[in-house]
C-alpha cells in the first residue's frame, strides 16, 4: 500500500512538475514569442509594454497573494476575469499538488529506484510516459483548434468563459492560440523528458543501502 502511494504520488508530482515547468517557461521565453509572433503589428505596442501587462497577468495567476487583476494597456470583461480566476485556482492546486508530493516521490526514489526495484515499476511508468503521446496523436489527426476547444470543454465544463471577446477582452490578442501550442509542446516535451529519465533509471539493477 505504502509503496502504491509512493508511485501515485510520484506521478502527481512529475506532471505537476511539468505543467509548472511549462508555466515558468513559457513566462520567461514569452518576449521571445511576442517576436516571433509578430505580436507588435497586432496591439500596435512595443514589445516592454506587451511584456510588462503579461507580466502583471501571469504574477497574477502564479502568486497567491495577488488577488486583484488590473493590466494597465488591457481592459477586462467579468467574464474574462471569472476565467482567469478559474485559471489562477488551477494553478494553485498545480503548485500545492507539487509540494504535497514531493515527499512520495523523494520516498519514491529512495526506496525504488536506488534500491534497484525498478523492474517493478517499469510498466506503470512506460504507461504513464505513453498515454500523453496517443493524446498528442489524436490532437494532431482532430487538428491543434479542435484539440484546443475539447481541452477547455473538458477543463472548464458548462463554462464558455474561455472564449473570449476580443472587444470586450483585447489582451487575448497577445495570447494567440499558436502561443498555446507552444506550451502545450513544451508540456510535452518536458513530461516525456521527465518520465523517460525515471524509465531509464528503472533499468539500473545496483542496490545501494
Amino acid at each position: 500500500m505504502r509503496t502504491k502511494l509512493q508511485i501515485i504520488g510520484t506521478i502527481l508530482f512529475v506532471l505537476s512538475a511539468a505543467v509548472l515547468g511549462t508555466i515558468y517557461l513559457a513566462w520567461l521565453v514569452y518576449p521571445f514569442e511576442i517576436s516571433f509572433l509578430g505580436l507588435e503589428k497586432v496591439v500596435y505596442m512595443k514589445a516592454a509594454d506587451i511584456s510588462y501587462n503579461f507580466n502583471i497577468l501571469m504574477n497574477y495567476l502564479t502568486n497567491p497573494f495577488a488577488s486583484v487583476l488590473d493590466m494597465p494597456n488591457f481592459s477586462s470583461s467579468a467574464d474574462g476575469l471569472k476565467h482567469f480566476a478559474d485559471v489562477k485556482h488551477l494553478f494553485h492546486l498545480t503548485q500545492g499538488i507539487f509540494i504535497l508530493t514531493l515527499p512520495a516521490f523523494v520516498l519514491f526514489v529512495k526506496n525504488i529506484l536506488l534500491k534497484g526495484y525498478g523492474d517493478l515499476v517499469k510498466k506503470v511508468i512506460f504507461w504513464t510516459m505513453l498515454t500523453p503521446m496517443i493524446i498528442g496523436l489524436l490532437g494532431v489527426l482532430v487538428g491543434f483548434d479542435q484539440f484546443f476547444v475539447l481541452f477547455h470543454t473538458l477543463l472548464f465544463p458548462g463554462d464558455s468563459t474561455w472564449l473570449f471577446d476580443p472587444a470586450k477582452d483585447p489582451v487575448i490578442y497577445i495570447l494567440p492560440q499558436e502561443f498555446f501550442l507552444h506550451c502545450f509542446v513544451l508540456f510535452f516535451i518536458l513530461y516525456e523528458f521527465f518520465f523517460g529519465t525515471i524509465l531509464a533509471w528503472t533499468g539500473k539493477k545496483n542496490r545501494i543501502g
